[in-house]
């Protein structure tokens, strides 16, 4: 293939060109075009052009990737200059991958993958940024033996197909040079995730995380990216030692999306907390917009680029926290979008400018040279960055609280390590939580229900990984189906639905685990180096587990797990391993299983095709359907049956609602959709003629609402008739399945956000577990008296004598009554005439009572129980307390 002047290839055949780029065949590995200097610029520097090899995008919104060998020599990139325009290009990426995926030159990167291996992202461009600078004495490394990087990928995200017969060359120039540099370059990249209503002047995304270094990072650039919802991106330190609340960045995604340069270099070490906040505006949809991948889809990312030790710090870190578990540390004004600047937005759109210098000024603080990016305005003028980071403005704290009050601001200063700062810290978490996911204003007025249940305090509810499902067995028992040391974040699968890194294999520790129901005790464990990223677990009646894996797409039938079990045995093994996909025989994420008495099985394929599938016992397909109405399914989350109607429900959970499904031929019988429910419906259980179901967090007219249990009557008026989990002491975080005892006796809730599985129980079982208690304390010690004899009896016991006279009042005219009514009795029935009659004389009998007066109270002292104990989950103990206290 040969290069024309311009750069552009033509031909098939690789050569070497004009500019010195060359392109040849790499036969002992795969076919990619080696990186080569294509001009010297000083000694030891060179220029080094990056192209994609005349792309034709297939599709609208198509990731499209090239590959360049970098294994032979160790470099760092000091400059990129992008050549390309945002009319063609709607983003482009340099990644740093140990390998690659694909041996052809350039492939669907969408599909599969970017990197196979470790990544890092080295640079992003979009919206006609200028070129890019590094400091002096920085630099990106890759190649050799020092770092992970063997191979330059540049993808391309192209929003729209080209016209017809055009060609893509567009790309990227890095100076690179060989002189090894005192600091290596980086990127931080900040995530964050929402779901975006419409009709919203103002949604949030966020991300925050600890950090955690080998060395300290030193800031000095960031670049924000949003799609066309986003409004302003805005970036804040909350520092471990000082307190210090700071503001690191504030970008306009709509602007070029280039690496602004920060005011001063921020250092970001261990244990300090970084956050970033991203706010849309969808006043001008009316659908709600997801994150994704799709110009009509949305993100959130913030970049930060910085320069740490180049012996032994990280040149890449990501954050995908939802600030579920550190506070969101977000001043009043983290919203505020920036003034409006038309020059900045006719070159982000058409790259052009008017101004000689191509200097933009944006504030007081802050310009941008659409020339050149560079940053000797935060170093100023030293061949070494490092020397001239200002040290953090010194404030009396007293005095900042003084002035400032609670009004945080950009910069507060609060005390070190101190009670106000923990104070802080907890307002902060407790005022300021932000859910991802909102309700266009309502205009149905919420309901409010009773909830009558309770959190289990003999249950241990904490659990040290992340739970996704949770099942009874026939025991009684709790089986809970976790992820051990993984959890999944936004950078665990790839575009195309694959794991991310697929070499780290199955999960070494055991991830099932199975529980006694009274106590939570441990009883068994299995599932060790079985799974990749469980999801979903049912169990069937023969205590079958059928679990889902969604790192895996698979879907498994193992043997029970029970008391003495050494190890799960796989019975049925459904899916491609590791290879998503939608045709028989695959799944994409599958969600959830659940199991006919018969042994035909429904499983819903829920992340990616949004399907049911039914098989029969042996695992053949038989049906599929995605939708009971012109409206799809949006992830089918969890499914669960009702007998009595012979259907299937379905956790429809990004449209926020119930579908039912004939068991026999998929059609829909019924949709169970309340606004209560808000936006997502995340798991069902049937059972006793009632619909269990939980909701996620949201959010409503700006504040936080939690998410909570239903309780719906599907026998009767098919109307949520209560609640759970609504109270304090047992509101629910991010609850992701549920499992139920015999008609409600108990729920367990698997939370993923705090990891734990909640175990909830009505309030009546509560008090009559006290009474029993009470009532085997006083059989097991005669001697104690119970308060109702207490209050009807108030005797001086110091005083025996006078004991025994009112006792010897008492019962002599009561055993003349017995003597009289037992001799009347005796001669009505004849028995003092028949002297052979042997009958025992029973009290009890001729008073009346045909049973013993303790018949109740000894039953419930035999149960094998250890004392005060009540199995919340058996309708036994509701019945033996009956029977004791008629």
């Amino acid at each position: 293939m040969s290069l024309a002047d311009d750069g552009e290839m033509i031909g098939v055949v690789r050569t070497c060109t004009k500019r010195g780029v060359w392109w040849e065949k790499e036969e002992d590995v795969r076919y990619l075009p080696k990186v080569r200097p294509i001009v010297e610029l000083e000694s030891n520097q060179f220029s080094i052009k990056l192209r994609m090899p005349g792309i034709i995008p297939q599709k609208n919104d198509d990731y499209l990737c090239t590959a360049f060998d970098a294994r032979d020599e160790q470099l760092y990139i000091t400059q990129y200059k992008i050549e390309g325009s945002a009319e063609r290009a709607h983003h482009m990426l340099l990644y740093g991958c140990s390998d690659v995926p694909s041996t052809e030159i350039s492939w669907d990167c969408g599909h599969h993958g970017v990197c196979s291996g470790s990544s890092s992202i080295m640079f992003a461009w979009a919206k006609n940024a200028p070129p890019t600078s590094l400091p002096p004495s920085v630099g990106f490394r890759f190649g050799g033996t020092q770092t992970s990087v063997k191979y330059l990928v540049l993808q391309i995200h192209y929003a729209h197909t080209l016209p017809p017969g055009e060609k893509d060359y567009s790309g990227m120039d890095i100076d690179v040079t060989s002189e090894e540099q005192k600091y290596i370059a980086g990127i931080f990249l900040l995530i964050g995730g929402a779901v975006i209503p419409p009709f919203m002047p103002k949604v949030h995304a966020d991300a925050c995380c600890t950090v955690n270094v080998p060395a300290p990072l030193h800031l000095f650039a960031y670049r924000t990216h949003a799609h066309a919802l986003g409004r302003v991106i805005t970036g804040y330190k909350l520092g471990q030692m000082n307190g210090q609340i700071e503001e690191i960045a504030r970008g306009n995604p709509q602007w070029p999306q280039a690496f602004y340069g920060m005011p001063h270099v921020f250092d970001l070490e261990s244990g300090d907390i970084i956050a970033a906040r991203c706010t849309y505006d969808s006043t001008s949809k009316n659908e709600t917009t997801y994150m994704g991948s799709t110009a009509g889809d949305e993100m959130c990312n913030l970049y930060l680029m910085y320069y740490t030790d180049a012996k032994i710090g990280t040149s890449y870190q990501i954050c995908t926290d939802q600030c579920s578990r550190v506070p969101t540390l977000f001043p009043l004004d983290s919203d505020e979008p920036l003034l409006p600047n038309p020059l900045l937005e006719e070159h982000a759109l058409h790259g052009s400018h008017s101004q000689e210098n191509g200097t933009v000024v944006i504030s007081n603080k802050m310009s941008i040279n659409l020339e050149q990016l560079e940053y000797n305005n935060v170093f100023g003028t030293t061949d070494d960055p490092h020397k001239t980071i200002p040290e953090p403005e010194k404030k009396d704290q007293m005095e900042y609280l003084a002035n400032h009050g609670g009004h945080r601001k950009p910069g507060s200063l609060l005390p070190a390590q101190s009670d106000q700062f923990s104070n802080y810290v907890e307002e902060i978490t407790q005022t300021h939580f932000e859910t991802k996911t909102t309700l266009r204003p309502e205009i149905t007025q919420i309901k409010t229900y009773s909830d009558k249940y309770v959190a289990d305090s003999k249950w241990l509810s904490t659990i040290q990984s992340q739970p996704s499902a949770v099942a009874i067995d026939s025991m009684g028992n709790i089986v809970v189906f976790h992820r051990a040391d993984r959890a999944w974040g936004f950078n665990t699968f790839g575009f195309d639905n694959r794991l991310a890194d697929p070499s780290i294999g199955p999960i070494e520790e055991a991830t099932i685990i199975l529980f006694d129901h009274i106590d939570s005790q441990v009883i068994n464990k299995g599932g060790q180096k079985m799974f990749y990223l469980p999801h979903g677990l049912t169990i069937d009646d023969d205590d079958c587990l059928w679990v889902t894996d969604v790192g895996a797409h698979q879907v498994f039938k193992l043997t029970p797990l029970r008391k003495n079990t050494d190890g799960l045995q796989i019975l049925l093994e459904l899916g491609k391993k590791l290879e998503p996909g939608s045709g028989d025989g695959e799944f994409c994420k599958p969600t959830s299983v659940a199991v006919l008495p018969s042994g035909e099985f429904f499983v819903a394929d829920g992340y990616c095709n949004s399907r049911v599938i039914k098989y029969t016992k042996a695992g053949i397909k038989i049906s599929e359907w995605k939708a009971g109405t012109t409206s799809p399914m949006s992830v089918p989350h969890s499914l669960t049956l009702v007998p009595e109607r012979e259907m299937v429900c379905v956790a429809d959970r990004e449209n926020g609602r119930i579908q039912c499904f004939s068991i026999n031929d998929g059609r829909l019988q019924m949709i169970l959709k309340f606004p209560e429910f808000r936006t997502s419906l995340y798991a069902v259980a049937y059972t006793g003629g009632n619909m269990y179901a939980v909701n996620g967090p949201s959010s409503s007219n700006g504040k936080a609402v939690p998410a909570q249990g239903f309780i719906i009557d599907m026998k009767g008026s098919g109307e949520i008739v209560s609640v759970f989990g609504s109270k304090a002491s047992t509101h629910l975080g991010t609850p992701h399945a549920l499992a139920l005892g015999p008609n409600g006796s108990s729920i367990y809730i698997a939370d993923i956000s705090p990891y734990r599985v909640l175990k909830l129980i009505p309030e009546e079982a509560v008090g009559m577990a006290s009474n029993v208690i009470k009532t085997k304390e006083s059989i097991q010690n005669p001697a104690s008296k119970s308060s109702s004899i207490e209050h009807l009896i108030d005797l001086d016991v110091s005083s025996v004598s006078t004991s025994m006279i009112i006792l010897s009042i008492l019962a002599v005219p009561l055993l003349v009554i017995i003597i009289v009514v037992s001799i009347i009795r005796l001669r009505q029935r004849g028995c003092c005439s028949d002297s052979k009659r042997t009958a025992k004389l029973d009290l009890g009998s001729l008073l009346g009572h045909r049973d013993p007066i303790r018949g109740g109270f000894e039953k419930l002292a035999m149960e094998d129980r250890r004392e005060g104990e009540l199995d919340s989950d058996s309708d036994a103990d509701v019945v033996e307390f009956t029977k004791a206290s008629a």
